[in-house]
């Protein structure tokens, strides 16, 4: 997975603070979403690559009477979601260190599983939609939460920084084993792994609405250890200095049932 790999490059509280901005960021409309989708009050979902746990507190927040398996093969990220989560909703909440492309979880078992911004990250996303296939019960739902390169934003004034951001974050996520444009082939998987009812839809943020500073990067970038992953942190959070600059981004919610 390219993400262990990506997280080298920073500091471990700084990408829990970006995670916690990244999970934040235009969350009312996303969790309207999931609810228009037909997650239920009293379902049994797992969260794919759940990380510091701060979407699963607003997951379990939102579905009072759900019970959230979290998932993750990161041992640091499962440690800092016990920790934040465990005294508050240690009856519906548990934790797992393992990999979704392989896991030891049992089959037919899951109503839900929901992965946010994970599928650009894995190596083989195929065989962790075989995985989600088989752990969902018959008519569970996948939802999965990404981006495509191709479809990620736009600025005014209209520049290059996000056709530069963009390949230089395609580039790297490669060079990681990841993939960037993951967003066009994910129904295509879905439908070829035999997932029903498949239907896509799509999330705006726009700074003029959520503000540019939900849009920057926070933390200190002189900091980040990747040279390459510095210059693209630079001239993304220079851009805010601009004094009409605006940016707006999407978000790809995808939708199967079993």
């Amino acid at each position: 997975m390219s993400y262990n790999e990506i997280l080298k490059g920073f500091s471990f509280d700084k990408e829990v603070e970006r995670l916690e901005k990244q999970a934040l960021l235009g969350v009312n409309k996303e969790l309207k979403t999931l609810k228009s989708l037909g997650i239920q009050e009293n379902s049994l979902i797992l969260e794919v690559g759940s990380g510091p746990g701060i979407y699963t507190k607003i997951l379990l927040d939102k579905f009072k009477n759900s019970e959230i398996v979290c998932l993750d093969n990161n041992t640091e990220m499962l440690k800092h979601s016990y920790e934040i989560l465990h005294e508050d909703y240690k009856d519906r909440v548990s934790f797992i260190n393992d990999d979704i492309m392989r896991s030891s979880l049992p089959s037919n078992y899951f109503d839900v599983v929901i992965a946010r911004f994970v599928f650009q990250h894995l190596s083989y996303p195929e065989r962790a939609l075989k995985e989600i296939y088989r752990v969902l019960k018959p008519g569970g739902k996948v939802i999965i939460i990404d981006v495509d390169s191709g479809l990620w934003g736009l600025t005014y004034p209209n520049n290059q920084l996000i056709n530069n951001l963009n390949n230089q974050l395609s580039a790297f996520q490669s060079n990681k084993n990841g993939n960037r444009e993951i967003g066009r082939v994910i129904l295509t998987m879905l439908k070829l792994l035999k997932f029903k009812n498949l239907d896509i839809d799509a999330l705006i943020n726009h700074s003029e609405i959520l503000g540019k500073d939900n849009f920057r990067h926070n933390f200190d970038i002189e900091k980040v250890k990747d040279k390459s992953l510095y210059s693209m942190m630079k001239s993304y959070n220079d851009f805010f200095d601009l004094k009409h600059s605006s940016i707006m981004i999407l978000k790809l919610v995808f939708y199967g049932e079993k």
